[in-house]
């Protein structure tokens, strides 16, 4: 092979091995609370922005919560997924002999000690 063709091959192994993607946790970024002038001058000059910007924040709270309870899901979905796998891992290292090299006496789902 030419060192073209291996360079070429190398790219091509490279896009058609196929990288496990990793879902990322929203970032949930609390909303910018309203500036709320302190003189009546203040209030009488900018009240329609005031409470535009008071509108805008208890939507962007309503997202933000939203997104803390997509977070929440996500977070749990995940953990009963590396559950799944803790479980599965256990029993093959338990089936081929290795449960004193665990390091720990893991508990079972059930909340009883493994057998």
């Amino acid at each position: 092979m030419t060192g073209h063709c291996v360079v070429a091959a190398a790219l091509l192994a490279m896009v058609l091995v196929p990288v496990p993607a990793k879902a990322q946790a929203p970032v949930c970024v609390p909303p910018e609370e309203p500036w709320v002038p302190q003189k009546d001058a203040d209030i009488q000059a900018y009240v329609d922005l005031v409470a535009a910007d008071f509108e805008r924040y208890f939507s962007d709270l309503t997202r933000y919560f939203q997104c803390l309870e997509q977070a929440w899901q996500d977070g749990l979905a995940h953990g009963r997924q590396v559950s799944s796998a803790r479980d599965v891992f256990l029993a093959r290292a338990r089936a081929l002999g290795l449960g004193a090299n665990l390091g720990v006496d893991p508990m079972e789902p059930s909340g009883r000690r493994p057998e």
